[in-house]
């Protein structure tokens, strides 16, 4: 679906047949695997044409996953008179292997594209009003375009300046533009669902080790992670590896990249949400999981609301989770 085109007629999800149900697991998981699967454009699409005054609501899927794990929140949403006269639903497709702070800068990209392609004169307000809601991985996807971060990050992975290593121009520009950004200005309020701000445990065993190897990663990538290891001697011990981080190592929760998340919270002017799954009986919460990523990991000090909800880790498709995304998006309507 095209946000210039639309579909024609109705924009409403519709449930998967069993085939269907095959047919996606095998594109989730090529999305995993191989990271330069084709999302086209820049993975930002629309469930109908772009209408002007309505407030981008940006859906963000987590790891071996894909933008039809969203259909029962967009269903509710666009079946609700009062949230879809005042939303429009974008959903973010991306290789779900590669690096979590690359996927970030392409949203950031897609979302500034999309402002600009929309609107060049800057006359729609609601653009400058956007909601961005991740699951999992697209959580922290999530949290790093409505975060001003500085030199957080590449300081855990290297103690020289980045323009004193030697390295190709290409990979100089890529890796000031991943590991140096600000905020999304439109983006005004996020969501997470099920995040793993400080890691996942399955990450850190070795069934989270195997799965990390598995991932190829793009020409591009690869190419610029070869010439960053030819100054090894300039890395910190931690971001030596011998090849390129995935998704995966990312969440480990010893990871470079979760010590410099912990180094950052949202943009000023940026409200945050969390909904956080629980698979047991409670409170209290803490030492609690859903099976993926632990309650301790989930939970951060900052937010406006936290909800805790009994569920699995996918969690984006029951009834507790959307109505409480339903709730918020009220709350956000009202305060614009």
């Amino acid at each position: 679906l095209d946000r210039a085109r639309g579909p024609t007629g109705s924009s409403r999800i519709r449930p998967e047949r069993r085939t269907g149900v095959s047919a996606r697991r095998g594109f989730e998981l090529r999305g995993y695997l191989s990271g330069a699967f084709q999302t086209g454009q820049d993975g930002l699409y629309a469930l109908a044409p772009y209408r002007p005054g309505r407030i981008p609501l940006v859906l963000v899927h987590g790891t071996a996953s894909s933008p039809a794990r969203w259909a029962e929140l967009a269903n509710e949403i666009e079946g609700d008179p009062t949230l879809n006269s005042r939303y429009q639903v974008w959903l973010f497709l991306y290789n779900t292997g590669n690096p979590i702070l690359y996927s970030a800068s392409l949203l950031r990209q897609a979302l500034l594209g999309a402002a600009a392609e929309l609107d060049p004169e800057g006359r729609d307000p609601a653009l400058h009003q956007m909601v961005v809601i991740g699951h999992s991985q697209g959580g922290l996807l999530t949290r790093l375009v409505a975060t001003d971060f500085g030199d957080r990050q590449w300081k855990h992975v290297s103690n020289t300046p980045l323009d004193e290593l030697e390295v190709k121009p290409e990979t100089r520009e890529l890796l000031r533009k991943v590991m140096y950004f600000e905020a999304v200005p439109g983006v005004k309020r996020v969501i997470f669902i099920a995040t793993p701000h400080r890691g996942s445990f399955l990450a850190a065993q070795r069934l989270g080790a195997l799965a990390a190897r598995l991932v190829t990663m793009p020409l591009r990538l690869a190419g610029a992670g070869a010439d960053l290891l030819l100054n090894r001697d300039a890395l910190t011990e931690r971001a030596v590896a011998g090849r390129l981080p995935t998704s995966v190592d990312n969440m480990n929760p010893s990871s470079p990249f979760v010590s410099g998340l912990a180094e950052t919270w949202v943009a000023p002017g940026v409200v945050a949400n969390s909904i956080i799954a629980v698979d047991a009986d409670g409170p209290p919460w803490p030492g609690k999981n859903d099976g993926v990523v632990a309650y301790d990991s989930a939970h951060v000090e900052g937010v406006e609301s936290e909800l805790v909800v009994h569920s699995s880790h996918s969690t984006q498709g029951t009834p507790a989770t959307i109505e409480e995304v339903r709730r918020i998006l009220r709350l956000h309507v009202e305060a614009d």
